[in-house]
């Protein structure tokens, strides 16, 4: 827990003194502008804007920061700034660990008279071009014929109608013939019941009918025998 609490202590610390580090900062900017350094080097503000471009192309990049509108640099970012004095003429930068004294420039004393520019009889004023208010797209594309429908979607509508009316008949249809399978299946069931009990009652037939026909021939045979007993009694002598 004192651990804990030393840490958190310490980082509060640390919080405070990089706040301080960034006020002071804020409070207090770069000592260096361009133009400070032109006139400590006794050379023109231009010549130390073209060693500022030159350290804008090499490896250093962007050097100070603008604060009013006035670029202010470090006493670390004038170095690197004074390492391009003797190379504002070469094509590469020297290396800023090894900065070499500034090369003045001589300004000129006298002030140039106004010099007047003529262009000269060689130029042309052309005049801008005229547009029509028409523009072929035709003519722009190849000469594939290309068939298309104004309205797809309203060609479709019939279409869509006739699927969707056969598609409501398929289904109805298939409700039919199922409702149909059904009915004739449970007239075969009903029929194969009733078959069975008819082939039990043609068997139960035959076999009572063939018993009485034996019956009936017994009796017609004894009846026949009494009867002939009559006629014997009534016969001629």
């Amino acid at each position: 827990m004192t651990n804990q609490l030393h840490s958190e202590l310490h980082s509060e610390a640390s919080l405070e003194q990089w706040l301080d580090s960034e006020l002071h900062s804020e409070a207090a900017p770069a000592p260096h502008t361009l133009a400070s350094i032109a006139s400590e080097l006794a050379v023109s503000k231009r010549a130390v804007q073209n060693w500022h471009k030159l350290a804008l192309s090499g490896e250093h990049g962007e050097l100070g920061r603008l604060v009013n509108g006035e670029r202010r640099l470090t006493d670390s970012e004038r170095d690197i700034l004074l390492s391009y004095a003797s190379e504002r003429a070469k094509s590469k930068p020297a290396p800023a660990a090894q900065p070499v004294e500034p090369v003045a420039e001589v300004e000129p004393v006298a002030e140039m008279a106004a010099i007047t520019i003529v262009e000269g009889n060689h130029r042309q004023q052309l005049s801008a071009p005229t547009y029509g208010n028409v523009i072929n797209l035709g003519s722009q594309r190849g000469d594939l014929a290309v068939l298309s429908y104004g309205n797809p979607m309203e060609a479709a509508a019939s279409a869509l109608a006739v699927m969707t009316t056969n598609i409501t008949a398929m289904s109805g249809d298939l409700a039919r013939q199922q409702d149909q399978l059904q009915q004739t299946a449970a007239a075969v069931a009903a029929l194969k019941q009733q078959a069975e009990l008819m082939q039990q009652a043609q068997a139960e037939y035959r076999i009572k009918s063939d018993l009485i026909g034996l019956l009936q021939n017994q009796q017609s045979s004894e009846l026949s025998n009494l009867l002939g007993k009559a006629t014997a009694l009534t016969g001629e002598q």
